[in-house]
């Protein structure tokens, strides 16, 4: 016997979906109000009354909008799910403003429950009857009833609200749910000022709420704040359907030179880790960023407060002009700003001195969609490739705000000097010094309890010979000086293990990848052999040799002790050359880069790793963007050893490095990669240092001695007198 039974929800499902769709009171009103927006509304009313306690407290609001007819409010409204809006969006089916509708799912009616215990909704279309809706919600909360079972109280009647040729929809929502105290009169205030984008002229906006609160007229303002002006910088970027941005920038800061730039650049390059596929799904956007510096005399001076940047403060996101929530509320990081600046506070910058405007059109963002529960977009691969590419703009934008924010004040420079000479100074002072002087010194400076004698002055010090007080102090200079050199040796074993550390990183990645790849080749290969074929025995002994090696190397062993390495040799350059190439041998071909290697060889006293570690950051660096090219593009990574000037030119076909960037790209921490460290050729540097040479990125004049397909990075490894020619 078959049956055919259908779905026939509990009553109760109504108030599961009201408490689960709809977060808070707040974000209910918004959804209420944008609502309106979809009826076409130029003016939304909110009325918060009698706030004294839950049971008396109203929520009234009222729009100006085109109305519902019978047939909507019983064949739509109380319709869940019902699809109209969606489909209106899809076939871009516009209002007579020509707005595409906001809402798609047709589960905003719910915000309604969540805000209060009883509705009235009156609505009436241009010409027609009004259509009053009542109903009590705790109605549904009945366990035992059938949703079908309830019944709604609707009729028709002649016009009480909206006379004359008036339209509309008001919603009146007494018996509150939650008290209503001045901190959430104060969120609801701040959603409704910053829903609409501020970038908007009057004209344009055509969509104007007001707040009205007796007991809290302080926040009855919802103006759209003029705070944008007195940005310290700004950043204007459009974003094309493929990822090529336009950007104007600006540096208003009052304690700076006033500079402008505007440029092209492609974000694909910069944002390539984190899109989700070789174009981005995300469609055409456009994001503006202002920074202040928090500095409480530059903010004066631009007439800022620091209140004021905290109630606008955040990375917003508008669709069709009305913002999205909760991208931009308080605590929501949703461009990971704050868990970055963790890292290095002075590097990068925060939610809390930004204000971000990021712009999607509906037309041309479809497959950016409402999660169900209005908190936010689903994160889908077009979401995760906007982020990606507003993450780009702003690493992009860090690097012309490193260049014009005020440098620390510095106090004069000191002459430089040593230790060893502060020595010699003692030394020499000691031969004329008396021992018939007396000085008062602390205990702390003498290591036997003996010394001298103890001084009335007070505890903790003694009184020696002028002449002992020399030899004391020649004593500390000495401690210090080995300290100094335990120090240094400390730090160079520091430099190695972190170059290390980031070389393992990478390795442990190819050993992984390779170790599958093998794997699954054997694998293939067994299946091809005969059950019984005399190999079988030994792919399996190399399967699981396989396996082992696998699961052992996701625990790296303890790195080879440092100090076993700590001796200093004649270093080959080539071999050292050679052997980075080879490191970053899986990243060359994967990336289809073509790799030289030129030029007369000459050896350096160094330590051997330190000259590899060098190059092979350099290299993996040169991977990394060369291979974010076209493939149409040439992608070649060249080095260029030279004996006499005992130099080596690092150069590649990649996109080279932004002007504004180049003077921070030794900075730690500072990085144009998305997910970078900032921390490689910081390092490197530090190495070169230990090794007696510099590393400087090519100057503009010595590049015209590169090949002609040297068009991006070049860095200079320079030696100096440490190098020595090998015959």
């Amino acid at each position: 016997m078959t049956f055919s039974p259908t779905f026939r929800p509990r009553a109760r499902l109504v108030s599961i979906l009201g408490e689960h769709l709809i977060s808070d009171q707040a974000v209910g009103l918004i959804e209420l109000v944008k609502n309106s927006y979809d009826a076409d509304a130029t003016e939304v009313t909110v009325e918060l009354l009698n706030l004294e306690s839950p049971q008396k407290t109203t929520v009234v609001v009222t729009d100006n909008g085109f109305g519902m007819s019978l047939a909507d409010v019983t064949e739509k409204w109380l319709s869940p799910a019902v699809d109209h809006k969606e489909q209106s969006k899809r076939k871009e089916i516009r209002t007579s403003l020509g707005r595409l509708p906001i809402g798609e799912k047709g589960v905003g009616r719910f915000a309604a429950h969540q805000i209060g215990r009883e509705l009235e909704l009156v609505t009436r279309q241009t010409g027609m009857s009004e259509v009053v809706l009542r109903l009590n919600w705790d109605d549904f909360e009945d366990g035992n009833r059938f949703l079908d079972e309830v019944e709604v109280d609707v009729q028709e009647r002649s016009p009480q609200v909206f006379t004359e040729n008036l339209s509309g929809t008001q919603l009146t929502i007494p018996r509150s749910r939650t008290a209503w105290d001045k901190r959430l009169v104060l969120k609801v205030n701040r959603a409704l000022r910053r829903l609409q984008s501020p970038l908007q002229d009057e004209e344009d906006r055509k969509f104007k709420v007001q707040l009205k609160c007796p007991e809290y007229p302080e926040y009855e303002n919802t103006d759209v704040t003029d705070v944008l002006d007195r940005a310290h910088y700004e950043f204007k970027v459009l974003v094309s359907e493929t990822g090529d941005c336009d950007f104007e920038y600006d540096c208003k800061h009052p304690a700076v030179k006033r500079r402008s730039q505007s440029g092209t650049v492609d974000l694909k390059q910069h944002a390539q880790d984190e899109l989700q596929g070789p174009e981005p799904q995300c469609g055409s956007f456009w994001m503006n960023i202002y920074v202040w510096d928090r500095t409480r005399d530059y903010l004066h001076a631009s007439g800022v407060s620091r209140q004021e940047l905290d109630s606008q403060c955040g990375v917003s996101l508008f669709r069709d002009g009305l913002r999205v929530f909760p991208y931009g509320e308080p605590g929501d990081d949703w461009l990971f700003l704050d868990q970055e600046r963790i890292q290095a506070p002075a590097e990068r910058i925060g939610n809390n001195q930004v204000i971000g405007l990021i712009h999607v059109d509906q037309s041309t963002n479809l497959l950016l969609r409402d999660k169900t529960n209005r908190e936010g977009l689903i994160e889908n691969a077009a979401f995760l490739d906007l982020r990606a590419l507003a993450r780009a703009s702003i690493r992009y934008f860090t690097t012309y705000w490193k260049t014009d924010r005020p440098r620390p004040e510095r106090t004069e420079k000191r002459e430089e000097g040593s230790v060893e000479q502060a020595r010699q100074i003692a030394s020499s002072v000691k031969e004329s010094a008396s021992n018939d002087i007396e000085v008062v010194i602390p205990t702390a400076n003498i290591q036997s309890g003996n010394e001298g004698r103890e001084s009335g002055d007070g505890i903790g010090q003694v009184i020696v010979t002028q002449r002992r007080a020399v030899e004391l102090l020649i004593q500390q200079l000495d401690s210090v000086e080995s300290d100094m050199r335990s120090r240094d040796e400390k730090l160079d074993i520091l430099l190695h293990l972190a170059a290390t550390g980031l070389a393992a990183e990478r390795v442990v990645h190819e050993f992984g990848r390779q170790v599958v790849g093998a794997s699954e080749g054997l694998h293939k290969l067994q299946l091809a052999l005969p059950d019984r074929h005399k190999e079988g025995d030994a792919i399996r002994a190399m399967e699981q040799c396989l396996q082992t090696l696998r699961n052992e190397f996701r625990v790296l062993s303890p790195y080879e002790s440092v100090q076993r390495s700590q001796r200093s040799k004649a270093v080959s350059m080539r071999d050292a050359a050679d052997l980075a190439f080879q490191l970053n041998g899986g990243a060359l071909q994967e990336g289809g880069i073509e790799w030289s290697l030129e030029g007369d060889d000459f050896e350096v006293r160094c330590r051997s790793a330190s000259v590899v570690q060098i190059l092979d950051n350099l290299i993996h660096n040169a991977c990394y963007w060369t291979a974010r090219l076209p493939e149409s593009a040439v992608r070649h990574i060249g080095i260029v050893i030279n004996s006499e000037t005992k130099t080596i030119t690092l150069a590649d076909s990649g996109p080279g490095i932004p002007q504004e960037a180049i003077e921070h790209m030794f900075d730690p921490f500072f990085t144009m990669k998305a997910g970078g460290k900032g921390l490689g050729l910081y390092i490197s540097r530090e190495l070169m240092t230990a090794c007696g040479g510099s590393l400087v990125t090519v100057s503009e004049e010595n590049r015209k001695f590169l090949p002609a397909w040297a068009r991006g990075a070049a860095f200079s490894l320079e030696f100096g007198n440490k190098g020595k020619a090998v015959n």
